[in-house]
């Protein structure tokens, strides 16, 4: 049966992660200890020194080896700080701590029966000094702290009020507002050390919370820019990605003097195939088109996009004009093998016609000049009787325009 139940010890009352961060703080201590620990040694040999009393020696074994009982108890914590609970822990940090307390209590005792003034002002003040810094730092834990207050101040409090000798019972009185101070001074300091993980966990979880905010804003505009640059209707980019593409394209093809591409497509007779078959399936016949054509687009680079009505367009910076012109050689051949119905087509299924156009920017053209290129090109096709790809350099200015 457990001589203590866990709720003495308050961890019940915080979450894990605060309970976990308190007793982490109870057992970073070496450095405490061994201060402690030096500080009796010295104040052992002084009393051997002027006494010659051997119980000084036997104070300092004492002090030696519960020191090193805490050390221990660290470094297996250290070692293995997740194999038993907090709870666990603390209990083991209490147990040490008070074995501590009461070796120094009993160099108080001793100190009450000691017949150098001198040295009993000495042991008291380092009994006091000890106390504090101990409650300081096993505030975390305020039954480890009030348990080495306790155990050291309490002993040597009743017998030096319990002495013959009037400045001992004025030394047990100064004791007592002393004790009563550590003790409210260790519970402060329990209060705002755990107000101030709590603090740092509502931060730090806040902190997450805000990243992944700050990640699905990301997400959530980044499918908004994509709404904004894409076509409903076919997936594909629509005109307005289509301007600021081929305007960013142009501008670094001209930084690194490469010529630059582009292809207009015109799904050929249209109209009446909306006529014929209806919206919906113009509508489907469109998606179709719009993915056959992504199809052959094989490098980042390249883009499709839906231009107008039936009308697409596609951007290939870096390719010269032979290039293009088989890239929309294989987007008609790859559409025509589709065998989408078209009826009222000469044909019988859908075909498009394709103007392609290169230029490598100067200071005497732009982009607009590369587009109207391949839009004569793209008209010259379907003059010529659809189902074609055309390049500007076959453009006839005498062939007539033609009603798309």
């Amino acid at each position: 049966m457990r001589l203590m139940p866990d709720s003495v010890f308050e961890l019940d009352k915080v979450s894990a992660e605060v309970g976990r961060e308190l007793v982490d703080r109870v057992f970073h201590q070496t450095t405490n200890i061994l201060i402690g620990v030096t500080v009796f040694a010295v104040l052992g040999v002084f009393g051997i020194i002027v006494t010659g009393s051997l119980w000084y020696a036997a104070g300092t074994v004492a002090v030696v080896a519960a020191g090193g009982w805490r050390l221990r108890l660290i470094n297996r914590y250290r070692m293995a700080r997740d194999s038993a609970a907090p709870v666990v822990w603390a209990r083991r940090s209490l147990w040490a701590s008070s074995a501590v307390a009461c070796v120094w209590g009993a160099w108080g005792i001793a100190a009450a029966f000691e017949t150098h003034e001198n040295l009993v002002v000495l042991i008291v003040c380092v009994q006091g000094a000890t106390v504090l810094f101990s409650a300081v730092h096993n505030a975390t834990l305020r039954v480890v702290a009030a348990a080495q207050t306790c155990l050291t101040l309490v002993p040597i409090c009743i017998i030096l009020l319990l002495s013959d000798d009037w400045t001992h019972r004025l030394y047990g009185l100064f004791i007592i507002p002393y004790f009563a101070n550590v003790l409210s001074y260790n519970t402060f300091l329990y209060r705002q050390t755990v107000k101030l993980f709590r603090s740092d966990h509502e931060k730090a979880d806040l902190l997450v919370r805000l990243e992944a905010a700050k990640q699905e804003l990301v997400v959530i505009n980044r499918h908004l820019e994509t709404l904004v640059a894409t076509d409903a209707l076919t997936g594909v980019a629509n005109r307005r990605a289509f301007d600021l593409t081929s305007a960013r394209e142009w501008l670094r093809t001209a930084r690194e003097a490469t010529p630059m591409s582009l292809l207009l497509l015109d799904i050929d007779h249209f109209k009446a195939f909306n006529d014929f078959y209806g919206h919906q399936a113009g509508d489907a016949c469109l998606r179709t088109v719009a993915t056959a054509a992504a199809s052959v687009l094989r490098r980042p680079g390249d883009m499709l996009a839906r231009y107008g009505g039936e009308e697409f367009a596609v951007i290939l910076p870096g390719i010269g004009l032979d290039g293009a012109v088989g890239i929309a050689e294989q987007i008609r051949t790859v559409i025509a093998h589709r065998r989408i119905a078209h009826d009222p087509s000469t044909l019988g299924y859908v075909t498009v016609s394709i103007g392609a156009a290169c230029l490598t920017p100067s200071a005497e053209s732009t982009v607009e000049t590369l587009t109207a290129r391949a839009d004569a090109a793209l008209y010259a096709a379907k003059r010529r009787g659809r189902n074609r790809v055309i390049a500007p350099d076959a453009v006839e200015a005498s062939d007539p325009i033609l009603t798309k």
